[in-house]
């Protein structure tokens, strides 16, 4: 019987040791640091990038001149499973698609400090602003792999057709309201199926039309500490009835059923692109990054565009997001995945995303004043796009809002109030009200389950009440701030607040 168990586990252990032998990882002639990433094909010619970077720019690192140091396994991945697999432990050593406060606030990014700066790829080698989407509490966790200002993009043939131009760059909504309208009459289309519109629909100009005119007015979602959600506020509530008058009263946006009547082949971008270049939007909502999709065209039906800020109040303002890669605090590899860090700021990875138009490169410096970025030469259709872009980043751009203290779920509370009034089942208030009373829920329930997050919590309400006493003392004047303390920039993590007030003279310690 005991001869039997013991050859039994004798040969368990020659299985197992078989199987561990056989894995794919075992097998490897060299190391490889795991990338959670997605599937598009570009990632692969980037792994293939860094090999020959990191062969060229670190050959002290190869043991064996035969062999790269190390290189890159993509795994793919999307945000759901990232973190189920991050808060189980099992995470790629580099994360993509991070939404860094929230993964940094749970602990499961390693922080980049030193390595950042003697590197290359701290925040000083990216664009302004950045801080909030690459940073939690001071500590840089993250570097992007691509930046995007979305903006207004014109088809400049569709709108010569109908004896328009390009809007001037500082074109507010009632300039908005004004060229839709003559636009719109201009495609003669009256009461017929209509199938050509000044732009998108009021639900894809969404949450980035919204923010970006409440900012211009001077308030934000969040408050200067992202403890709490402010957004019941009278001129949010303007937002939301002005796209509900422009669909439903003026008929200058097309509806939720006219854009089903028109659907058409989607490919990448979603049918918004189809029709855009089939001239049936005169304008939609994008980056350089659209075109990875205009550039498969054939030259004889490439068209001329232009490039503009959304249209917006007297503070001019953008939103900027990245596509951003950090280290899994988990990760047993982090002294090879730190180089992948500095590859992302590196001139030969820059180069590729300029190249191939993904988005604007993480590092600025290798775009301003580079003519292969500012006017391709194989594009000269795309106008001002890239230049502008640029420019959207380094001088109007913030992130968009969000607090380490709420977990967003599936739900955008703010999208779903806007499906509510575009469907006329709540007013703006009603619709809006709502969506900050769920938003502070969850920030309430986020920080009742962690003690951590209650703590800084506290002491953020507390320096909100130091905020709120001063600008108590200000004093107004035709709706201007005319004397009044000013606030420490230290106190405010709001990255809008921060350069808002700036804006007004209001920060203190600032220069």
């Amino acid at each position: 019987m005991n001869k039997a168990l013991i050859a039994s586990l004798v040969l368990l252990i020659i299985a197992s040791a078989a199987t561990y032998v056989l894995r794919p990882e075992t097998q490897e002639k060299y190391p490889r640091v795991e990338w959670m990433s997605d599937s598009n094909p570009q990632r692969f010619e980037q792994t293939e990038l860094f090999d020959k970077w990191l062969r060229e720019k670190h050959p002290e690192l190869a043991k064996n001149k035969d062999l790269p140091a190390f290189g890159i396994k993509l795994s793919a991945s999307n945000n759901q499973s990232t973190i189920i697999q991050a808060v189980s432990g099992v995470a790629g050593d580099l994360i993509d698609h991070l939404n860094v406060p929230v993964f940094a606030a749970m602990g499961l990014l390693k922080p980049l400090g030193e390595d950042a700066k003697k590197q290359g790829f701290d925040l000083n080698e990216t664009y302004p602003n950045m801080e909030a989407l690459l940073g939690y509490e001071g500590e840089q966790y993250g570097y992007p792999c691509n930046v995007v200002v979305s903006s207004f993009i014109f088809n400049e043939n569709t709108l010569k057709r109908y004896g328009m131009s390009a809007p001037r760059e500082t074109w507010t909504t009632e300039d908005f309201e004004k060229f839709a309208r003559k636009f719109m009459e201009n495609t003669n289309q009256g009461s017929s199926r209509r199938t050509i519109f000044y732009t998108i629909a009021a639900e894809s100009l969404g949450e980035t039309f919204i923010t970006i005119n409440v900012r211009s007015y001077g308030i934000d979602m969040y408050n200067e500490t992202l403890t709490k959600c402010i957004a019941n506020d009278k001129r949010f509530y303007d937002v939301y009835e002005l796209l509900y008058k422009w669909t439903y009263v003026d008929k200058i946006l097309p509806t939720a059923a006219e854009v089903a009547s028109n659907d058409t082949e989607s490919g990448f971008g979603g049918a918004a692109f189809s029709h855009f270049i089939n001239g049936n939007y005169a304008t939609i909502i994008a980056g350089r990054w659209a075109m990875v999709r205009f550039r498969e065209l054939s030259e004889s039906e490439r068209f001329p565009m232009t490039m503009t800020l959304f249209p917006q109040g007297p503070f001019k303002n953008a939103v900027i997001g990245t596509r951003a890669t950090g280290v899994y605090a988990g990760s047993r590899k982090y002294d090879m995945a730190k180089y992948f860090m500095e590859f992302l700021a590196s001139k030969e990875y820059n180069d590729y995303i300029i190249k191939y138009a993904d988005g604007l490169p993480p590092n600025p410096k290798y775009a301003i004043g580079n003519p292969d970025y500012l006017s391709p030469k194989e594009y000269p259709n795309e106008g001002n796009l890239h230049e502008k872009e640029l420019e959207y980043a380094m001088n109007y751009a913030l992130p968009v809002p969000q607090t380490p203290y709420f977990r967003k779920t599936g739900t955008s509370w703010f999208s779903f109030a806007l499906s509510k009034v575009m469907a006329g089942r709540a007013t703006a208030r009603e619709a809006v009200d709502e969506a900050v009373e769920r938003v502070n829920s969850g920030i309430a329930e986020s920080v009742a389950a962690n003690d951590n997050l209650a703590k800084l919590y506290n002491r953020d309400v507390e320096l909100q009440h130091k905020i709120d006493a001063v600008k108590a003392t200000w004093k107004y004047r035709r709706g201007k701030i005319i004397s009044g303390e000013k606030i420490p920039v230290n106190w405010i993590k709001n990255p809008f607040y921060k350069k808002y007030y700036a804006h007004l003279g209001m920060l203190k310690g600032a220069e």
